[in-house]
C-alpha cells in the first residue's frame, strides 16, 4: 500500500521544522559562544580561556548535527610546545571538528570571507586568527608574517595547505608558504587527517548528515631548514595520506 500525499506533506514538515530549528541553535550557539570568546580575550591575553569558548562552540556544533567525534593520536603532541598543524580541508565540519579534537590552543589561518561573518569572525579577529588574501600576493605574504609572530609567541598554528576543500578521500596538492613558516620559525610540522566529515557534509550540501568523523593525528616532523618547500609539502601529504588509509570508519 503506497504512502498517502497528506502522510509525506506531514514528513515532510517535521524534517523542515527539524532544519529550522538545528539551524535557529547553530545561531544562537555562536552567538553566545562568540560573544563569551571576545569578552574572554579582553581579560585573558594569552587566550585560554577564548579558545576553551571556541572548543565548547566545536562540540555543541557536533552535537547539533548528531556527529561522533573519535581522536586518536593525540598523544603524538606535548601540550606546553608550539606546533605547526597540516591538516586535509573536506567541509565545513572540519573547524569544529579540529577545535575538539586538537588538545592545545592554536591560531587558524583561514580564508577571509570568514572573518565577515558576524560573532564567529568577530572572534576570530579578536583572538588573533589570520586571514588569507589569495587574491592578493602581497597580503599573502603579510599572513605568513603575522602566523610567524604568533608562533614566536608560543601559540601553535593550524594550516589547510591545499587551499580549499576536496572531496572524500582524496588530497590536493599542498601549497608551499605554511611549509616556508615552518622553516622559518623551526617548529614541528604535525600532521592531522580528517576522515569522513567530507562525506557527512559535501559540497553544497545545506546540513550535513548525522554519523562519525575520525581525527588522526601524527608524529611530529621536524621542518629541516635545508630541505625544499615542495620536498616538505609532499612529505606531510603523504603522511597524511597514510593516516587516513589507517582509518577505522569503513
Amino acid at each position: 500500500m503506497g504512502v498517502s500525499v497528506e502522510t509525506l506533506h506531514y514528513y515532510h514538515g517535521i524534517e523542515r521544522l527539524r532544519y529550522l530549528g538545528s539551524w535557529m541553535v547553530t545561531i544562537l550557539a555562536t552567538v553566545l559562544c562568540g560573544s563569551a570568546g571576545i569578552a574572554a580575550s579582553l581579560v585573558d591575553r594569552k587566550g585560554d580561556a577564548p579558545h576553551e569558548c571556541a572548543r565548547a562552540w566545536g562540540r555543541s556544533l557536533l552535537w547539533i548535527c548528531g556527529i561522533e567525534l573519535r581522536v586518536q593520536g593525540g598523544e603524538h603532541v606535548e601540550p606546553d610546545r608550539a606546533y605547526v598543524f597540516v591538516a586535509n580541508h573536506q567541509s565545513s565540519l572540519d573547524i569544529p571538528a579540529l577545535l575538539v579534537a586538537l588538545p592545545l590552543r592554536f591560531h587558524l589561518l583561514a580564508k577571509a570571507s570568514l572573518f565577515r561573518i558576524p560573532f564567529l569572525g568577530w572572534y576570530m579577529k579578536q583572538v588573533g586568527y589570520v586571514p588569507v588574501d589569495r587574491s592578493c600576493a602581497r597580503r599573502a605574504v603579510q599572513c605568513l608574517e603575522e602566523a610567524a609572530e604568533r608562533l614566536a609567541s608560543g601559540t601553535s598554528v593550524l594550516l589547510f595547505p591545499e587551499g580549499g576543500r576536496t572531496p572524500e578521500g582524496q588530497l590536493g596538492r599542498f601549497k608551499t608558504g605554511g611549509f616556508r613558516l615552518a622553516q622559518t620559525t623551526g617548529l614541528s610540522l604535525v600532521p592531522v587527517a580528517l576522515i569522513n566529515s567530507g562525506r557527512l557534509m559535501a559540497r553544497g550540501a545545506r546540513w550535513p548528515d548525522p554519523g562519525v568523523i575520525e581525527v588522526r593525528i601524527g608524529e611530529p616532523v621536524p621542518a629541516a631548514t635545508d630541505a625544499r618547500p615542495r620536498a616538505l609539502a609532499d612529505t606531510m601529504r603523504q603522511r597524511i595520506a597514510e593516516l587516513q588509509q589507517a582509518a577505522r570508519i569503513p
